[in-house]
């Protein structure tokens, strides 16, 4: 955002598959003072829909970043969430926009907000690569939110929270998130991948279903948000124990 003084928020779009969303969530970004959006693996192109759909932010959708996988997308922020259509996944309750945005709006380093596919959301293993999820309550007689929705909800409460931030700025600098180096995405994977070698090593993966208890073991290390001093503590006595 232009006066915001949290460092950077992406927005990240996981396989969109109609051109149309594009040009509607970057519209929607731009409206609420969010320049930076990033595309993983699109189904679709920028093609003349997505044009028309972006109006004044055809600029910003010209630049958008474009990666093949959403681990290099993510690597260096150290908070990123991710919107599910469910309320809770593996027993944890999701954020709601507002809560997820209070948060955003404190964070001292770079922030990734992720949106998934049209029809299925984010994997799995896509939302393994978040710290925190969020959930937008909606009819649940009809839940049926639109991709470009999503970004707009989100976008305007981040707008609202960093307005508000703005005048606290003291508040912010007590956390402990503006005090310590939180580890990124990259310095987490580089962890995750050292647990789950540990697992195999001590024969615990072979307990059934493998999957899942590595998925669960990701999600509690990313909930923690281990600073870098700690990821650094916990990979060098992994790195003793480890052949």
């Amino acid at each position: 955002m232009a006066d915001w003084q949290g460092n950077d928020c992406r927005f990240v779009l996981v396989g969109t598959s109609h051109s149309g969303n594009l040009g509607a969530a970057a519209r929607a970004m731009l409206t609420m003072g969010l320049e930076r959006l990033v595309v993983v693996a699109p189904a679709c192109s920028v093609d003349e829909q997505a044009l028309a759909m972006a109006a004044g932010a055809r600029d910003m959708l010209a630049v958008a970043e474009q990666h093949a996988g959403l681990v290099d997308a993510v690597a260096d922020t150290q908070l990123c969430l991710g919107l599910t259509a469910r309320p809770r996944r593996d027993g944890v309750p999701a954020l709601t926009p507002r809560e997820a945005a209070g948060m955003i709006a404190t964070e001292p380093g770079p922030v990734a907000v992720l949106f998934g596919r049209e029809r299925t959301g984010l994997t799995n293993d896509e939302l393994a690569c978040c710290h925190r999820l969020v959930h937008i309550p909606a009819n649940s007689a009809y839940p049926a939110l639109n991709l470009a929705a999503a970004v707009q909800i989100m976008a305007y409460e981040i707008f609202i929270a960093s307005a508000e931030q703005q005048g606290d700025d003291h508040r912010a600098m007590l956390t402990r998130e503006a005090t310590e180096k939180l580890a990124t995405g990259a310095h987490l994977e580089g962890l995750h991948r050292q647990m789950e070698r540990l697992a195999d090593h001590s024969g615990y993966a072979a307990r059934a279903p493998r999957e899942v208890m590595l998925r669960r073991l990701r999600n509690f290390i990313n909930r923690a948000r281990p600073t870098v001093d700690e990821v650094d503590l916990l990979r060098g006595i992994l790195k003793r124990v480890l052949p």
